[in-house]
Formats: structure tokens, sequence, C-alpha cells
């Protein structure tokens, strides 16, 4: 899967729903809150993503063809799976993405490929909730 280019045309509030086209040939993109909110896109962020194919557009039913799994603004500087297991190795408790400096982004794509663990902490009921990084559900 290559990163490719895509530019934001609509950012859905409250809910941080995305929809890009692709650059390269104009299709729909449909980015979940998830992948929007860690991005924080805009309206004419030009970004780069991971796309798949969109299993909720059927035909006849949707014109959005394409599903972004990821979307970074600096994919060369886009850390690897292995790297980001390599770092989480080195803490035997999780961390957030700033305590660790490490992109959400990356972190995220580890977590996919199960090579990291996400902890969602909620302190209490109203509280926002933390995420937090690990390298194995042993260090949770």
């Amino acid at each position: 899967m290559d990163w490719v280019t895509i530019i934001i045309t609509n950012v859905v509030q409250p809910s941080k729903t995305a929809f890009g086209v692709r650059d390269d040939n104009g299709d729909q993109v449909f980015i979940p809150p998830a992948v929007s909110k860690t991005a924080d896109l805009m309206v004419s962020d030009i970004v780069m993503a991971k796309l798949v194919p969109n299993r909720n557009s059927h035909e006849g039913k949707s014109d959005v063809p394409w599903f972004a799994a990821l979307v970074t603004r600096d994919p060369e500087n886009m850390m690897t799976p292995d790297q980001v297991a390599s770092i989480l190795s080195t803490h035997d408790y999780p961390m957030t993405a700033e305590e660790l400096d490490i992109p959400i982004v990356a972190l995220q794509q580890a977590y996919q490929s199960e090579m990291a663990t996400k902890v969602i902490v909620m302190p209490s009921p109203r509280a926002e909730r933390i995420i937090m990084w690990a390298a194995d559900p042993d260090r949770v």
C-alpha cells in the first residue's frame, strides 16, 4: 500500500468525519473521525494517505471508493511499525505519544500491525480519555 496525495474537501463537525479527493485521479476518499482527529485535518489540507477500498461503498449507493486507513503530513519521516515496537520495548509501562515523542499516526500503524498495545484510560466518567501505548499487554 503506497502513500497517495489527497486534498481535504470537507470536515463534518462535530464528529470530524472528513472527505477528500485523490490528487492523481480525482476519486473520492472517506476519512474516519479517528484518523481525521489524529491528523487534525482541515478543509484544503494536502496530506498523504494509505488507502484501501471502501467496503461501505456499494454499486450505485456511494461515490466514495476509497477509505483512508492512515493519514500523515510527512511520510518521509514516518516511523515503521518495527521502529515503533523497538522504542516501546525499552519501556516497562504504557506512555502517551507525547512522552514517547512518536507521532500518533506511527503508533496507530504499529497497533494495526499488532506490534503495539493501545490503552485507553478514563480516570472518571466525565474526564477526557487518555490514550497510552505499550509494547505488549504484559506491560500494561
